[in-house]
């Protein structure tokens, strides 16, 4: 028979049992009791739940290469970004945007592709975020060929020809800065000055150097009587075997001395003169090569056909 009254322990706090007969409150402090003790314990328990972590976001970003040297205009480097987050672990996904702080030097695209326009030096800038990260870009244009126009000409004895000369990098585009020097080899038949003027002196042949640093170009001038090979030409067209007066056409002797010729200080032809020298045929429109040419006179004669228009109109026939 259980006494009518015993303590047990239970989770180390007493429990009162009681006798079924007698009042029920005792059953309802142990049930409440119990429940206690169960939430106690689950409060006091051991709880590993962690916080979620903090989503990835841009703290640091690097460019590669950090420097790139252009030597010719046009030219292309790729960059790269490489964005670290608050962990620094690689972000492979983040979107980055590309700028330049000197356009007119350096433009770079959205793919971080860079692209020489002038000479100078550019800041460029990789972003993403908050955070950024840059590379230098120089321009420097180097000389890689030297181009001279005409790369040959011929020029009569006492007249002069201009020649230009390109300095050019790796591309194509002019090194404006470059230095050049002039030279003839021959500066008997013709001689240049600094900034390419050739001036003819004598017949012949000789070639012109245009130099900058180790590249060089040459021409080559042709120093011919011009005049001469014109004269031959109306000789021929007007019958001049049979002129009344011909003394000197054809031979080796200067032009000047060759009958109705006029040669200026220069050695070209001025004038031609022929008048009443029964020349037949018609005026051949070689004649107006004679560039220096001031007089003609062809009158009394037995000419055909019009005057070319090559001649113009300022010369009296």
């Amino acid at each position: 028979m259980i006494p009518h009254s015993r303590k047990y322990l239970a989770h180390d706090r007493q429990v009162s049992v009681h006798n079924p007969k007698m009042s029920r409150r005792p059953a309802a402090i142990l049930t409440l009791t119990a429940l206690s003790v169960i939430a106690w314990a689950t409060a006091c328990g051991d709880d590993t739940t962690e916080p979620p972590p903090e989503p990835p976001r841009a703290a640091a970003i690097s460019v590669s290469p950090t420097t790139v040297e252009f030597t010719a205009l046009g030219a292309t480097a790729q960059l790269s970004a490489e964005v670290g987050d608050q962990n620094g672990q690689v972000m492979s996904g983040a979107t980055v945007t590309w700028a330049s702080s000197s356009a007119v030097v350096a433009t770079v695209d959205a793919a971080g592709l860079v692209t020489a326009v002038a000479n100078g030096s550019a800041s460029i800038t990789a972003s993403a975020g908050a955070v950024s990260g840059s590379a230098v870009a120089t321009v420097a244009q180097e000389a890689n060929a030297v181009l001279v126009s005409p790369p040959a000409d011929t020029v009569p004895v006492g007249d002069t020809v201009r020649l230009a000369a390109s300095i050019q990098d790796a591309n194509g585009h002019a090194v404006g800065d470059a230095t050049l020097t002039w030279s003839s080899s021959d500066p008997t038949v013709a001689t240049v000055d600094e900034s390419g003027l050739v001036s003819a002196v004598a017949l012949g042949m000789t070639t012109i150097t245009a130099i900058s640093a180790n590249l060089r170009a040459t021409a080559e001038i042709t120093v011919a009587d011009v005049d001469r090979a014109v004269l031959v030409a109306f000789y021929e067209a007007t019958s001049g075997p049979g002129w009344i007066e011909n003394d000197g056409w054809l031979s080796d002797r200067p032009v000047g001395e060759w009958h109705g010729v006029t040669t200026g200080a220069s050695g070209r032809v001025i004038g031609l003169e022929l008048s009443a020298s029964n020349l037949i045929g018609s005026i051949p429109p070689e004649l107006a090569r004679l560039s220096h040419l001031e007089t003609l006179e062809l009158e009394r004669n037995t000419l055909a056909g019009s005057i070319p228009p090559e001649l113009g109109t300022h010369l009296p026939v």
